[in-house]
């Protein structure tokens, strides 16, 4: 294995670092044999924090807002315009909006972080998620990202309205279940440098192909009789299919 290490004055210099690499690894013992005698599970809410004591960000904005004297009405408005970014972003929009026409006018409703966050929204959308079930997640999950995520994956599991149509997402299958194969796993690749330093040389690639490894070196191939597994850069391993 190559190992790269800084010498006085900040030079880097590369050692060279001999591992045994086998060609086939087991980690089966590493294994989760799921919840054992004597073990309980956490609770939903291991956090303790009921949904009524959060904050909402959006009532933290206009609070803070109105105590530098602004208009609340005015303060709701530049919260939402700004999808709860933060106070500073909430402001700036306030201070270029006073003189709108229309900025004494009452909302039609308020966005609140149960109505999901539009940037959230977003955010759970760019995972490839369809915006409406985006939305039933972070309302179920009292806005929370990564729960709403676990509860798309598993609404069945999480606090909260779970009539998802787990099949109406166009993102991951919400019935399918990862197949649990074999802990052994076999080298199939390996990454190498070839320099004295970081600041030159050259990476070559190993991969072991039809029952036998090549090297790739740009644009050159060829058969490797004996790939140097002790010193690679990077080791890739697949999964033995039983």
């Amino acid at each position: 294995m190559r190992k790269f290490v800084m010498e006085t004055g900040w030079v880097p210099k590369k050692l060279d670092v001999y591992t045994d690499v086998d060609d086939i690894i087991d980690i089966t013992h590493m294994r989760s044999k799921g919840l054992q005698p004597g073990e309980d599970l956490l609770p939903e809410d291991a956090s303790g924090i009921e949904e009524e004591s959060k904050v909402l960000p959006n009532d933290d904005i206009v609070s803070q807002l109105a105590s530098m004297g602004f208009n609340r009405l005015h303060c709701q408005k530049a919260a939402i315009n700004t999808s709860y970014a933060g106070v500073e972003e909430a402001m700036n929009w306030l201070l270029s909006h006073m003189d709108d026409p229309d900025i004494d006018a009452p909302i039609p409703k308020l966005t609140k972080i149960n109505d999901a966050e539009p940037s959230k929204v977003a955010t759970l959308v760019s995972f490839g998620f369809e915006e409406e079930i985006a939305r039933k997640a972070l309302k179920a999950s009292g806005g929370d990202i990564e729960e709403a995520t676990d509860w798309i994956f598993n609404p069945n599991a999480a606090s909260g309205p779970s009539n998802m149509d787990a099949t109406s997402s166009s993102g991951p299958s919400m019935d399918a279940t990862l197949p649990d194969g074999d802990g052994k796993y076999r080298l199939i690749g390996l990454v190498s440098h070839m320099g004295k330093s970081i600041q030159c040389g050259h990476y070559v690639a190993h991969v072991y192909k039809e029952r036998r490894w090549v090297i790739f070196n740009d644009d050159k191939v060829g058969v490797s009789k004996d790939p140097p597994k002790d010193m690679a850069y990077l080791y890739f391993y697949e999964r033995i299919q039983s």
